[in-house]
């Protein structure tokens, strides 16, 4: 019986592996057809804001016989400008070459345009002479592009500038323990010349339809300064194809035969991003080999995929004549899809092959020769000499499916809203199924849309997989999407009962736009050679895995990991109450700049849950510096004597100048303070652009708004959100104090809280706000919640769960109350995370030293931009130092709502007996609104019941009138945007 069982397992065991070799076997001799982008139709397409975008605009001028300018290129003084904003600050400055002068945007904001006559009708591209101006910024320069009052096309409000960047140090400096630290990143210094690109939408610079005549051009400053030199009107550029270059190049002279050299991929010259990062790869013939330790010995496919981040390496040259590259790469991110690089040598592409150049899938190191269709390596004609070798993430060729499936998205929401208004139903369910509807005679094109949509599909499907010449999720996910659309077309009078599947085709659709953009690659080396030079480039096999897995596995018997046994007890220990990622990288960061400027070695931590400092500082084993405590926390061990005031440092008013005052209530404790914030969420209000255009009303500014607006959404089957728990605003909007001014008994007992009760309860008892809100994000999605109230966190949310509404959602600074003056108040708390010292630490100046460097702003500048390039959106470091806030690289229009909000932050202190506030408002609210008690009533009672909880914990903690509680008075709007840190 074993013997059988035994031969039925290997029988199973064997068909299993004919099944997935004969699989393998049929998609590797598997075509797809290949559709050329032109046959992707988006008529009428545009962004939430009526910008066509580039691909269709491009299009246009196709179809209108518009050509490229053939002329000289226009060029314009930076200084003779028409006009400028009254926000943007500007002066003169030294030029890009001895003697020259240059305009310098000093501010970076408002707007400066200038006059050019254009010579003849015709497509152009803009050059720009600029050099960074901010000191200390790791962001790229951001502006957007106006043509006679106008964005020309959607892609022109955010246009990228990049700054050149390299490594401080080389070689890599090393640990205790013998791994590498990343190197420092620096700007290389000077002037740059660049047409403006996108490589997300086209691998050539952009061209913008100009007629003969005047125009203004207007550039809008969206984020940093910077020193404008000469703007140029120039002819784009004409790539010969290969066999045009060869034929051009055949009397070349010969070449050195057997020379090759091997250029390491984490030895760039420079690069465009410094979340450009190099990665540590152990496998066989990796070069260099790490030895079990973490040697940064190539560049890191997570962190080079963003389209138009690029490295260069720099090549010397033996002879001139024909040379080939071989890059060793890997790219397994995308599963079975193709990656693409444009392939640049000092400054230009050679030929047209050389756009968007594909990287096929490969699970391992792989040594590819750059060749064509055929597997014939092409030839680059170099001079003797130095050359830089150049390549850019592109994601262009995806553009048009990308874009296409927004539409599609687009479509089927606007069906599905008009469904539901036929039918009534806006829950998530299904419909009535005993129900039968006639939807034909309400919705007469609803078929015809529908089919549509899903042919609309079924080209992006043919086109992905063209592509690739082979299918991966993506493609597979879009496929059964196509099988929904053919479901709900069968029979068109039952879709109200499918309603679920049309709104989930939306987020399974949504769910791939962003991962379509990604164009990581992992490169090892870069080789250039002479044609017959034959250099021997090894890869890895499992006849030479197994032995090095075995060699590292002994390895680890004798390599020591543990860098705490290297340092001595003046190590600095700190704990962090965040994950993993955000640790790792505080601790490279320490590495790389805090211990070298310093001396100060710093131990990082985890501290998976906060409440573990309480039992660590019982047991007198706690660290010198806590990051990531709730803000309540500080006041807390405050009281109990566990924290450290740091208002007793010399220094700490320059310090406490980085954060809002509102916000640092609170911190403060007897006219202490006992931490810095580290980041802060704030309300914004979230509204869908298309929705309310289509109701023919504006974004509310005040409470009063907000009723007016109502009746327009319930009258429509939607409503406005608010958290429902949340009392704090409508007090502090209305001047109510919700503590006395000794910081001992309640506040709220005066008119001014009557009413602000009054308004907050009202919203839910008279006007029918949804009480209870398991998830406002999808309603927002689904659109019955087209306008609301929220955190921060909605914000994340929105940018990495909500791909399918993209561009049709905004944010603006939460409704208020109009002073007499007619400025909105808008007074919010912030909730924040904080960093404290311990009192029992004995190294008080060096974690201060540290707290310093850690909330200074450029420290959050370079954290918040690596933690996001490394990790993704959903990782946004909303910094709470208000400078770094102001440089972060959000969009122009959501900055301005984040520094409006930012100005009214308020916090409520942190008081002995405070936390039972909101458990009393809660009860508050619930007797007047669910059971009818009058709302002065309500609210006295429970200020009788928090007044006795604040009188039980100051008598249980001995708080005598030594103690001042008294909290600083704050009755302006912070400008933070004007103040210096």
């Amino acid at each position: 019986m074993k013997v059988r069982k035994r031969y039925v397992y290997l029988t199973l065991i064997v068909l299993i592996v004919l099944f997935y070799a004969y699989r393998s076997m049929d998609e590797g001799h598997k075509i797809f057809p290949v559709l050329s982008a032109e046959s992707i139709k988006l008529e009428g397409f545009e962004d939430g804001e009526g910008s066509p975008y580039y691909y269709e605009v491009l299009k246009g001028y196709a179809s209108e016989g518009i050509g490229d300018y053939q002329g000289k290129q226009v060029s314009i003084n930076p200084l003779h400008f028409a006009a400028s904003g009254d926000q943007a600050k500007h002066s003169v400055a030294n030029g890009s070459t001895a003697g020259a002068e240059s305009l310098a945007w000093d501010n970076g904001q408002g707007w400066i345009e200038w006059n050019v006559d254009v010579p003849a009708d015709g497509l152009y591209q803009i050059e720009l002479e600029y050099e960074p101006l901010q000191e200390n910024s790791t962001s790229s320069i951001f502006y957007g592009l106006q043509i006679d009052g106008q964005y020309p096309f959607a892609e022109a409000k955010s246009i990228e500038l990049v700054k050149y960047w390299k490594d401080q140090t080389r070689p890599y400096a090393k640990d205790a323990i013998g791994n590498e630290i990343r190197s420092a990143q620096i700007v290389i210094k000077g002037w740059e010349t660049e047409r403006l690109r996108n490589y997300a939408i086209s691998s050539e610079p952009l061209r913008f339809s100009l007629k003969k005549g005047q125009h203004t051009l207007r550039f809008q400053a969206l984020n940093e300064p910077m020193k404008w030199g000469a703007i140029r009107l120039v002819a784009p550029e004409v790539l010969p194809s290969y066999d045009q270059k060869t034929a051009e190049a055949q009397t070349a002279g010969g070449n050195a035969s057997n020379w090759f050299s091997v250029m390491e991929a984490e030895n760039y010259s420079s690069k465009s991003h410094p979340s450009v990062q190099v990665g540590s790869v152990n496998e066989p013939h990796v070069s260099p080999d790490p030895k079990g330790r973490v040697v940064y010995n190539a560049i890191d496919g997570n962190r080079w995929q963003k389209a138009g981040q690029w490295a260069e390496w720099t090549v010397d040259i033996p002879e001139t004549g024909w040379y080939e590259l071989d890059v060793k790469y890997t790219q397994r991110f995308q599963g079975k899809s193709n990656i693409y690089r444009t392939i640049q040598i000092d400054g230009e592409t050679p030929f047209k092959e050389m756009l968007h150049y594909a990287f096929p899938y490969n699970g391992k190191l792989t040594v590819y020769p750059i060749q064509d269709k055929e597997g014939k390596p092409y030839r680059f004609y170099l001079e003797k000499g130095k050359h830089n070798i150049r390549f850019v993430a592109d994601a262009s060729l995806l553009d048009p499916a990308i874009l296409s499936l927004r539409s599609a998205i687009s479509e089927m929401f606007e069906l599905e809203q008009m469904i539901r208004k036929v039918t009534g139903d806006y829950g998530a369910s299904g419909g009535d199924a005993n129900r039968t509807w006639d939807l034909a005679s309400y919705i007469p094109d609803l078929e015809s849309r529908l089919t549509g949509v899903r042919d609309q599909l079924r080209t992006v499907e043919t086109y992905m997989n063209g592509l690739n010449q082979n299918t991966n999720d993506a493609t597979n996910s879009i496929n059964i999407g196509i099988e929904v659309l053919n479901d709900l077309v069968a029979d068109i009078d039952k879709i109200p009962q499918k309603m679920g599947k049309v709104t989930d085709l939306q987020t399974r659709l949504g769910t791939w736009l962003d991962s379509f953009s990604q164009q990581g690659m992992t490169m090892d080396y870069l080789v250039v050679k002479a044609p017959e030079a034959k250099p021997e480039l090894k890869e890895s096999n499992w006849a030479t895995k197994i032995p090095y897995t075995a060699v590292n596995f002994l390895r680890t018997f004798q390599l020591k990991y543990d860098t705490r046994s290297e340092k001595n007890g003046d190590t600095l220990q700190i704990w962090v109450a965040r994950g993993r990622d955000y640790a790792d990288l505080l601790q490279e960061m320490v590495n790389q700049y805090f211990t070298p400027q310093t001396g100060i070695n710093v131990n990082i931590n985890l501290m998976p849950d906060p409440n573990a400092l309480l039992l660590s500082n019982a047991g007198d084993d706690q660290p010198d510096v806590a990051l990531g405590v709730p803000m309540d926390m500080p006041m807390d061990y405050a009281i109990r004597k566990a924290s450290t005031d740091l208002s007793q440092f010399p220094d700490f008013k320059e310090i406490f100048s980085r954060f809002n005052p509102g916000a640092m209530r609170s911190f403060t404790f007897n006219q202490g303070v006992y931490a810095l914030p580290e980041t802060q969420s704030y309300y914004l209000m979230y509204y869908r652009k298309s929705i309310l255009k289509s109701l023919g009303v504006e974004v509310p500014q005040t409470w009063d708004d907000v009723r007016k607006l109502l009746p327009s959404l319930q009258e429509n089957a939607m409503t406005f959100y608010y958290p429902s728990k949340d009392y704090a605003p409508f007090f502090l909007q209305n001047g109510a104090q919700l503590y006395s001014k000794d910081g001992l008994k309640p506040g709220f007992d005066t008119e001014e809280a009557y009413k602000a009760f009054t308004m907050w309860t009202d919203l839910f008892g008279k006007y029918d706000l949804p009480r209870d809100v398991p998830s406002f994000f999808n309603h927002f999605k689904r659109g019955d919640m087209p306008i609301g109230v929220a955190d921060f966190n909605t914000y994340i949310q929105l940018l990495v769960s909500a791909p399918e509404i993209r561009g049709d959602w905004g944010v603006a600074a939460m409704p208020g109350i109009e002073q007499p003056d007619g400025e909105v108040a808008r007074w919010a708390p912030n909730n924040m995370q904080a960093g404290m010292i311990l009192e029992k630490s004995n190294k008080k100046d060096e974690a201060w030293t540290f707290l310093k460097w850690w909330t200074s702003k450029e420290v959050q500048l370079e954290y918040g931009r690596n933690i996001e390039s490394f990790n993704g959106p959903e990782y946004r470091w909303n910094t709470a130092n208000m400078q770094s806030l102001a440089e972060m690289p959000w969009p122009s229009a959501d900055i301005s709502a984040m520094e409006e909000q930012n100005r009214w932050t308020l916090n409520i202190p942190s008081l002995p007996g405070g936390y039972y506030l909101a458990r009393e408002m809660d009860f508050a609210w619930n007797r007047t609104v669910v059971q009818k008690v009058p709302p002065k009533e309500s609210l006295d009672k429970s200020f009788t019941d928090l007044e006795r909880e604040m009188v039980r914990k100051q008598q249980n903690l001995n708080l005598d009138g030594s103690y001042d509680l008294s909290m600083p008075v704050i009755d302006k709007p912070y400008d933070w945007r004007t103040v210096q840190p």
